[in-house]
């Protein structure tokens, strides 16, 4: 039996038949150390320099810009970096910190066996209300993503558990179908909320009126939708130290000339995720200190197989073929990124598959997808439009670059008779539309984030069939993609050791087949850019800064 009271890698590098003390916690594999060295040591401070007009001296009352902010403060509907702003209040069982998943409301976590996981729930934890936490809540709020009704963006997370029971008064054991190398990162994913509050407030809970109840340093003060979101110290903390700030603000402003005067004036003290098109005119402000590490994102294209004319693999082909991909990494994005072959970064498969093996097939993937006009026109002359189209993609102001990628791409795909419009809609039009609703033309554009470093995430998230929306999925698989040999390759290779290099063949093969079929095109992998003002640290927050109590940090603690 595996029994974890202290720190777990959050690259989940253990055999997945055979989990032990050692595997997780003791003598550190050489692949968790490269990856944690990847996501600390690249941290490079581009400036450090003090003053700014407009800004105080103040660090107890600190607003920070962040990429999103979710529409409710609920879990279920938030994931990746807007969940940054919910994990500091609600708070997880896990938490991850230095590069390891730590008890936080759970005490201790067990795994008697790669399919059960037992949870002990830390006596003495209290919400805001006074009430104590318990082995119900931390159930009820698990359960919360478990199930194909759940609702819940982060279903896929928990797309193999089969059962949540409270087995004692103080312990939770989850079980799941077959071995998942994924999932403690997953539970660090899920805030803690009350069953009680939820019961009393029904679908009210996490909006304007009722916002939700958590039992971190932070409470919620006051919330705009998907706008922003205000914190006052929690009185009576169960944990160990005090907030260190008297109030704490998130936003998001969408406007790019608005964003960058409201740091230039100290209206705000830096932010989250510099949008790369700004990361220059950002680096240039004398107030601000600015770091960058590498990303565990893609941007990409979205052809969605399940929506007309889309459903065509020759159009498919066809854009893929006409997308500039190097331009886009030259203009739109500053040349702050590197070309994506596929949808995982080389030195993130290497590190399972082998760097021989991914070399090769990350060469031949990179091929399969050259700017071609030519080939691009001839495989649109056998589509079922040979004569082009015109379709919208819709982007969010909250990432300009979005925008800016599409308008490159769209110089090229005219040439062949594709026709690409933007429309720029706020944050939650946009994922209501792309990842919720599929309220598009077939075509789409996004930067999907990584939740944890394995090799597995993004392929789990963007070409099983279990995440396709029309297969009753949680929609992270925007193509609507469903291919039974990718969805084999997965499941086969999540019953491997997570550190086997089988593992990875099967999925550079999952991978290789999804491409075939077109149902994204990838463009490229971007730095992630953090900036603050003197005396606040972003120095080592890296691309899973959101998992992090981040405030901490800000604080130098």
């Amino acid at each position: 039996m595996q029994s974890i009271v202290d720190g777990i890698r959050i690259a989940p590098h253990a055999q997945a038949g055979s989990m032990t003390t050692t595997g997780l916690r003791g003598t550190q594999s050489r692949t968790r150390i490269r990856i944690c060295a990847l996501m600390t040591s690249a941290l490079v401070a581009l400036t450090a320099c003090t003053g700014g007009a407009g800004q105080s001296a103040d660090l107890t009352v600190i607003k920070m810009l962040t990429p999103t902010l979710s529409s409710v403060l609920d879990p279920r509907q938030s994931s990746g970096p807007a969940s940054g702003a919910l994990l500091i209040a609600l708070e997880p069982l896990l938490r991850y910190k230095g590069g390891e998943l730590t008890p936080l409301l759970a005490s201790a976590m067990e795994v008697p066996e790669p399919t059960s996981y037992v949870f002990t729930i830390r006596t003495g934890v209290t919400f805001w209300d006074g009430k104590p936490f318990t082995a119900e809540d931390a159930a009820f709020s698990i359960g919360l993503h478990v199930g194909d009704d759940s609702g819940s963006v982060n279903a896929s997370l928990f797309s193999l558990v089969t059962a949540v029971e409270v087995t004692a008064k103080d312990r939770v054991t989850i079980t799941l179908s077959e071995p998942d190398p994924q999932f403690a990162a997953g539970v660090a994913q899920i805030g803690m909320v009350s069953k009680a509050f939820y019961g009393e407030h029904g679908d009210k809970v996490g909006t304007a009126d009722v916002l939700n109840l958590g039992t971190g340093p932070y409470k919620f003060k006051s919330f705009r939708p998907a706008r922003e979101l205000v914190y006052e110290p929690a009185a009576g903390y169960w944990g160990q130290g005090d907030a260190h700030f008297t109030s704490l603000t998130l936003s998001v402003v969408t406007d790019e000339a608005a964003r960058l005067n409201a740091l230039q004036s100290g209206e705000y003290d830096g932010m989250f995720g510099v949008p790369l098109p700004q990361v220059d005119s950002v680096a240039a402000l004398k107030s601000l200190r600015l770091s960058s590490s590498p990303d565990l994102s893609v941007y990409k294209f979205n052809l969605n197989v399940a929506t007309k004319p889309w459903d065509d693999i020759h159009l498919r082909r066809a854009f893929q073929l006409a997308v500039n991909r190097e331009a886009i990494i030259k203009g739109a994005l500053r040349g702050k990124a590197v070309l994506a072959p596929t949808i995982v970064p080389e030195t993130t498969m290497a590190e399972l598959a082998g760097e021989d093996a991914t070399a090769a097939a990350f060469a031949a993937l990179g091929d399969g997808i050259r700017f071609d006009l030519d080939t691009a026109r001839a495989e649109l002359a056998k589509s079922s439009v040979p004569g082009g189209l015109q379709t919208e993609v819709l982007v969010t102001g909250s990432d300009p670059t979005l925008a800016l990628v599409v308008q490159t791409a769209a110089q090229d795909l005219s040439k062949i008779g594709i026709d690409l419009k933007v429309r720029e809609v706020d944050d939650q039009t946009y994922y209501a539309s792309v990842y919720f609703g599929r309220k598009t033309g077939g075509v789409s554009i996004d930067l999907f984030s990584g939740s944890t470093p394995d090799a597995s995430n993004l392929p789990t998230y963007i070409i099983s069939g279990g995440n396709a929306l029309t297969g009753g999925g949680s929609g992270t698989n925007i193509s609507d993609y469903v291919n039974t040999r990718v969805d084999a390759l997965l499941g086969e290779s999540r019953l491997l050791g997570v550190d086997d290099p089988a593992r990875g063949a099967k999925l550079l093969e999952a991978l290789e087949t999804a491409q075939t079929d077109v149902p994204y095109v990838p463009i490229a992998f971007p730095e992630v850019y953090m900036a603050a003002r003197q005396g606040l640290d972003v120095s080592t927050l890296d691309t899973f800064w959101w998992l992090t109590m981040w405030p901490e940090t800000l604080a130098g603690a």
